[in-house]
């Protein structure tokens, strides 16, 4: 046997694994998205596009897409404040690393249904510890996860406090693998520390912020367990992101055609969007490599 039959031997089974786990879901969920699949109907024809229709004219998925947005932009901004402000702290002080680090990684290791579920103990309006310390400075009890006002806005202070560790674990790995010369070059010329982050950390760091960004944004737009757990979308649809109203669409009111069609009215703009931050990190590193 060639060379080449032997390369085509050893990856055929990966090919194989991701035909059974990856490509046919993806093939049966396009055929389902254009039936009326409905576990409540015996039997399923062919309707087009009627559930994409039906999705896009349905009021819920653009205040979906609205609660999504919200998620994304505030804890993409504050994740990326927080972890990059505390990776900067442990690598001026290396010390602090053995000590502080396994402590701020904890929140990432609490499973998200736990998560949910102590929130709702913190976050509870009569017995919860923070309506109490808040009862003591004379705010009355607020309706944490039972206000539409308040109920997206207490989900994306959990989420943050889960995902910051994270961020902050991977820029810091970014750090901590930059190249010294630079900045001692710059030491030498007299840069501050404010002029050496804006001009020699952030650019070197990019290709990180980029990676890190991305696999942020596709959890955003996967996030389900805590507000499942928390709110279940709820008040109303005030805190209920894509993901949830694809789920409900799909498995609590059995249309699984309209659930599927709305699957993918969200991973083709998340494709084009992830595709366009990778295509931007290329073009980083190929200007990088040009200097």
């Amino acid at each position: 046997m060639s060379k080449k039959g032997i390369l085509l031997l050893l990856v055929l089974p990966t090919v194989i694994i991701l035909a059974v786990i990856v490509i046919f879901p993806m093939i049966f969920s396009i055929v389902v998205s254009v039936t009326n699949y409905d576990l409540r109907i015996p039997e399923h024809t062919f309707a087009g596009f009627k559930n994409f229709i039906s999705i896009l004219k349905d009021s819920t998925f653009y205040r979906a897409s609205l609660v999504t947005g919200t998620m994304l932009l505030i804890e993409l901004i504050v994740e990326l404040l927080l972890g990059l402000l505390v990776a900067m702290i442990l690598v001026e002080i290396p010390f602090s690393r053995k000590i502080y680090q396994p402590i701020l990684l904890i929140p990432m290791m609490v499973m998200p249904v736990v998560v949910g579920y102590v929130g709702r103990l913190l976050f509870e309006v009569r017995s919860g510890p923070i309506n109490y310390f808040l009862n003591l400075v004379g705010i009355n009890g607020l309706l944490w996860h039972a206000s539409p006002h308040l109920a997206l806005f207490t989900i994306i202070i959990l989420r943050i406090w889960r995902w910051t560790p994270f961020v902050m674990a991977t820029l810091l790995a970014g750090l901590l693998s930059l190249p010294v010369e630079p900045f001692e070059s710059v030491q030498v010329d007299g840069a501050s520390k404010w002029q050496t982050f804006i001009y020699i950390t952030l650019p070197m760091l990019k290709p990180v912020i980029t990676l890190v960004v991305i696999m942020r944004a596709l959890e955003i737009l996967q996030a389900f367990d805590i507000i499942y757990v928390l709110t279940m979308g709820g008040p109303g649809v005030s805190s209920m992101p894509l993901s949830l109203f694809t789920y409900l669409k799909g498995f609590r009111y059995w249309n699984i055609g309209q659930g599927a069609a709305a699957a993918w009215l969200i991973m083709i703009p998340l494709s084009i969007l992830v595709t366009f931050f990778v295509k931007l990190m290329e073009k980083g590193e190929e200007i990088e490599e040009q200097k």
